[in-house]
């Protein structure tokens, strides 16, 4: 009886391991492809040497069971996506990946399943020529990853909320397919050990009262943290340089993020925080703010980005003394409110400042220079915009969508098409602003500005109107 006992004990702690099917793989023989096929939750798929190339068809390699992947004592399977696939793709809960070199020219892993084991991996961006979005690991909603010491070479990983649904229409985005979450979890769930970006250490932190990263890392992510300081430091060359997202003061000093795949720096859902004298050049999106308030950007640049410096969803912050040069869009602000752009300098963009349906905005000896498309575009956003100067543009400031401007003291010059171009702007204020050197046209007006008042403006060409309403008629 007493052995029955001791038995019974002996199980109760150490659980007789799952007996699984161990499937062998080799580039010469079954491919993971059709071993997944075969196999079952609680299987392993012990992969040979070589490089495994499924075909351009057989990737993503979908795992949609709770298989454990992992390379054969002593060899060293290579999984090599394509350009614009990913090269694991996990859908079920409990996969495991241990030893596995992969590379990738688009995403590394796409990740929807929790309870993710990554040990002993190696995750890199086989062409620098396919950089731009590319990612390590996307997470998309998961909980409770784990990676213990994994290598990523240029690139790392992205942590992100579930993929968007049409639960997330009005909700803040971080791409195109990933929204920020509503669930601190996403982000904090994780445990993150002896992991390197770039040869330098992956610095994870969730949850603490206070955090001060080291100068050293080559990623870092805080999250749910009461404190954040991070200073001097370079995350280039991630996917994601740096990620913080649900806390509560952050402060960011002279860092850089340059060449990352996705964000350069990313803060989410943060309340007051600081970003002073960082930089990213040659990143997708620069320096990106989302579902935030109380954010001061300040001395920051961004150069030779898709995104420069970008605002959305963010409330009673401000960009001061910031410069942005040959980017998509230099600055971008959308549905935010209270915020303040001043003596910032956008230089040689597509668009220099684009502000979507913001709440009001002030916006304060700013310059904008070269734009090829628009120096400022207002989208639905009612603005004071003063003291600015507006020069080379194609377009120096084009507004639209019905939203109430007070345009005081700007100078317009050299604008190739247009200094001032107006679409249905009603009630609005144009006083002291200067015209000089303008292609086609000083101001255009389409549709009404019924109630708005026009003082004191010095033209060098006759403002232009077509089909005004009578509305029109009330400027003086």
């Amino acid at each position: 009886m007493k052995k029955k006992l001791w038995l019974l004990a002996l199980l109760l702690i150490f659980p007789l391991a799952a007996c699984g099917e161990v499937y062998s793989v080799s580039p010469q023989g079954m491919s993971m492809t059709q071993a997944l096929a075969l196999c079952r939750d609680g299987d392993v798929l012990e992969l040979g040497g070589g490089i495994y190339d499924e075909g351009l068809e057989g990737f993503p390699i979908v795992i949609d069971k709770a298989v454990v992947l992992r390379a054969a004592e002593g060899q060293s399977p290579v999984i090599d996506a394509p350009a614009f696939k990913a090269a694991l793709r996990v859908e079920a809960d409990g996969v495991a990946l241990e030893g596995l070199d992969i590379r990738f020219r688009r995403t590394g892993v796409y990740a929807i399943g929790s309870d993710l084991r990554m040990e002993g991996c190696r995750v890199s961006l086989a062409d620098a020529a396919w950089r731009t979005s590319s990612c390590g690991i996307w997470c998309g909603g998961i909980y409770r990853m784990t990676l213990r010491d994994c290598a990523f070479a240029g690139c790392s990983i992205a942590l992100a909320g579930p993929p968007l649904s049409e639960s997330s229409k009005g909700k803040p985005v971080l791409t195109g397919l990933f929204e920020v979450g509503e669930d601190p979890a996403y982000f904090t769930s994780h445990t993150i050990e002896g992991c390197t970006v770039n040869g330098k250490p992956l610095f994870y932190a969730a949850c603490q009262a206070r955090v001060e990263a080291p100068e050293n890392a080559g990623q870092i992510i805080c999250c749910g943290c009461d404190e954040v300081i991070i200073r001097s430091a370079d995350v280039s060359d991630a996917s994601m340089g740096m990620v913080l997202t649900y806390n509560r003061s952050i402060l960011i000093e002279n860092s850089r993020a340059d060449r990352c795949g996705v964000f350069g720096i990313y803060a989410a859902k943060c309340e007051g925080g600081l970003l002073n004298g960082c930089s990213a050049v040659q990143t997708n999106h620069g320096l990106d703010i989302r579902a935030s308030r109380h954010m001061i950007l300040q001395n920051c640049t961004a150069a030779d980005c898709d995104q420069g410096l970008f605002f959305s969803f963010i409330k009673d912050s401000a960009m001061i003394a910031c410069t942005v040069t040959g980017t998509g869009q230099g600055y971008f602000l959308a549905a935010g409110s209270g915020n303040t752009l001043k003596n910032c300098a956008a230089i040689n963009c597509e668009n220099g400042f684009n502000l979507q349906k913001e709440g009001h905005v002030l916006m304060h000896g700013c310059t904008a220079q070269g734009c090829t498309v628009c120096g400022v575009r207002l989208d639905a956003t009612p603005a004071a915009f003063a003291g600015n100067t507006l020069r080379d543009n194609w377009v120096a400031v084009m507004a639209y969508g019905g939203a109430q401007l007070d345009l005081a003291d700007n100078l317009f010059e050299g604008s190739r098409c247009c200094g001032l171009y107006l679409r249905d702007i009603a009630y609005s204020r144009f006083s002291g602003n200067t015209f000089a050197g303008s292609g086609q046209a000083s101001v255009q007006v389409i549709g009404t500005l019924d109630g708005s008042v026009w003082l004191n403006n010095a033209l060098d060409k006759p403002l232009e109107a077509a089909q005004a309403d009578e509305g029109f008629s009330l400027l003086r």
